[in-house]
């Protein structure tokens, strides 16, 4: 009799046990609340910031952020930041439009530069900056293309990415200004919400990367 109370204790006790959670689980899952409360509030951050743009003063250059396209053509994303830089071009907020990216056959600036070249934007104020393949990129090589390194510059790209494109302009010593691009072809909930959500953790990961 008393073996076999035991033996139900011992059950007992090893099925309480099983149903206890492992310490890995519970690290995970607080690793997991941890991961979603930051880009949580990343995405809080990028929205407010796309929200509080004005539109910007005038300056010396325009850089365009580059964006995807097909063969020659801008796809929509691209074409509303090359169609923004050319209006403040024309209202004469910049002397000059300095066109990045180089992903694709022909390179996105190359794609930029001939839409321009084609609504009326003179050769001689279009610079070229044809090596970048992501943003960082875009802003360092930008940067070596200025005329004068403390010319003024618009940053253009759409408003969910100018929270982390104005943090690398900074890091990299441009001295910039926000241009947001008004027509911007990121709408729909979820676009934006996906936007959102991939700026916000790109953001996160270039902060970790630029203190390591």
């Amino acid at each position: 009799m008393e073996n076999s109370m035991g033996a139900a204790r011992s059950g007992s006790w090893s099925r309480s046990s099983g149903n206890r959670p492992r310490p890995w689980r519970r690290r995970l899952a607080a690793l997991a609340l941890l991961l979603a409360a930051v880009l949580g509030y990343q995405a809080w951050r990028t929205v407010s910031f796309a929200e509080s743009l004005m539109p910007p003063p005038n300056a010396d250059i325009a850089i365009v952020l580059g964006a995807r396209s097909a063969g020659p053509e801008p796809l929509p994303v691209f074409r509303e930041r090359i169609e923004y830089a050319i209006r403040l071009y024309e209202e004469g907020k910049v002397r000059k439009l300095l066109f990045t990216g180089a992903p694709g056959e022909p390179p996105q600036a190359i794609v930029a530069r001939d839409y321009a070249l084609a609504r009326g934007v003179p050769e001689d104020a279009i610079l070229l900056e044809t090596r970048s393949r992501i943003t960082i990129e875009n802003l360092r090589y930008a940067k070596e293309l200025l005329p004068n390194p403390g010319d003024s510059v618009l940053i253009v790209s759409d408003p969910l990415h100018l929270r982390r494109a104005m943090r690398m302009a900074q890091d990299v010593g441009l001295n910039a200004i926000p241009a947001a691009v008004p027509e911007t072809r990121v709408r729909g909930f979820w676009s934006r919400a996906k936007m959102t959500l991939r700026e916000s953790a790109a953001y996160v990961k270039y902060w970790i990367l630029r203190r390591l």
